[in-house]
């Protein structure tokens, strides 16, 4: 079944306040300006050139939002919605951003996008061998690990950072579809999974976030040592399994499908015989 391509826009000024100045039809404003709150207030001397981020956009759709600082002093919020089940089959926010480009001047209404028929390219060996050689690979691995094993990262900076765009093409697809990132942000009141930001926590909802030195010297387990492997021997198919791979919530899920198909047949015989 083909998911919905639809993709809605809005574009969200910041000052003091916040309000939607240019909408598509159905655009859930309130839903966009508790995001941009939420986004967190800008600490003095502290500029947004430009960041992305992904989060839940309500119950059925997902947020892809660019910010940028505006001319006139106030933070601008360019917000592209679509449906969960389009973004589990794209699965990376920042090829989503860069496919369609702000008008920041717009004003009233703006009309739907729509997703062509097509995948994202496959990320291929060249590019994650670029990323791990010209960026910081001990925090890349340690973090990509500790993001399939369920933890939070965290980094401190004092602007965006092309470190989460990098980590985010060495994780496996599924992870990525689950996980919410952000290049930038002036808070953690979203609850991103992987950001970058001046005041970002070390603990939320009694959850350790790590800290930078805790990701360097985090255990090497199977996917970063696999990861790592994969891609300085040139192993293209030992990479791909690898990006393929499932989550633990897949595996549970997966077991509990057999369990259940299990119990069906066993009774099902219990009747024949």
């Amino acid at each position: 079944m083909t998911p919905d391509l639809r993709i809605q826009q809005a574009i969200v000024l910041g000052t003091r306040g916040v309000r939607v100045v240019a909408q598509t039809d159905e655009f859930d404003t309130a839903e966009a300006e508790r995001i941009a709150v939420l986004f967190g207030t800008r600490p003095n001397g502290v500029t947004c050139p430009r960041a992305d981020f992904a989060c839940p956009f309500g119950k059925k759709h997902v947020a892809v939002a660019r910010v940028e600082d505006r001319p006139d002093g106030a933070l601008g919020f360019r917000f592209l919605v679509l449906s969960r089940e389009l973004y589990k089959h794209l699965g990376d926010p920042f090829a989503i951003a860069e496919r369609y480009h702000p008008d920041w001047n717009a004003v009233g209404k703006l009309a739907d996008l729509a997703w062509p028929m097509e995948v994202l390219p496959e990320r291929t060996l060249e590019q994650l061998d670029a990323i791990l050689k010209v960026g910081d690979s001990s925090l890349l691995l340690g973090s990509a690990q500790a993001l399939v094993d369920g933890n939070r990262v965290l980094l401190k900076r004092d602007e965006p950072a092309q470190f989460i765009r990098d980590l985010w093409q060495l994780l496996p697809d599924r992870t990525r579809c689950d996980l919410w990132p952000a290049t930038f942000a002036f808070s953690d009141e979203l609850g991103f999974h992987a950001a970058v930001g001046p005041t970002l926590p070390t603990r939320r909802d009694g959850v350790q976030v790590l800290t930078e030195d805790a990701i360097r010297d985090y255990p090497q387990s199977s996917y970063e040592l696999g990861l790592q492997v994969a891609i300085e021997s040139g192993d293209r198919a030992a990479l791909r399994k690898l990006l393929a791979r499932r989550t633990s919530d897949d595996t549970i899920r997966l077991g509990l499908y057999i369990l259940a198909f299990a119990l069906l047949a066993a009774v099902l015989l219990k009747f024949v015989f």
